[in-house]
């Protein structure tokens, strides 16, 4: 069942159930935002690199997603084949 969702966010949006009311508040994350972590989505985030030691930052305060990684190689493998 989760499957089944998860494959109609993903071919319809996660906006697809909400209400006209709710829609207005409604914010698509897209892989550019500033919420989303820079460093994850180029290579790797500082926070994750020393986890369990000494100089641990803790959890990133923002987005790491790999479905917005996805999409953002996808559009540099696009813009480099036109």
């Amino acid at each position: 069942m989760d499957a089944q969702r998860a494959l109609l966010d993903e071919l319809m949006g996660a906006a697809r159930n909400l209400t006209e009311e709710e829609k207005k508040g409604y914010k698509e994350i897209k892989w550019d935002d500033k919420e989303v972590c820079g460093f994850y989505m180029v290579r790797f985030c500082p926070h994750d690199l020393f986890v369990n030691t000494r100089s641990d930052l803790g959890a990133c305060p923002r987005i790491h997603d790999p479905k917005l990684k996805e999409r953002m190689e996808l559009n540099y493998a696009l813009q480099a084949v036109c």
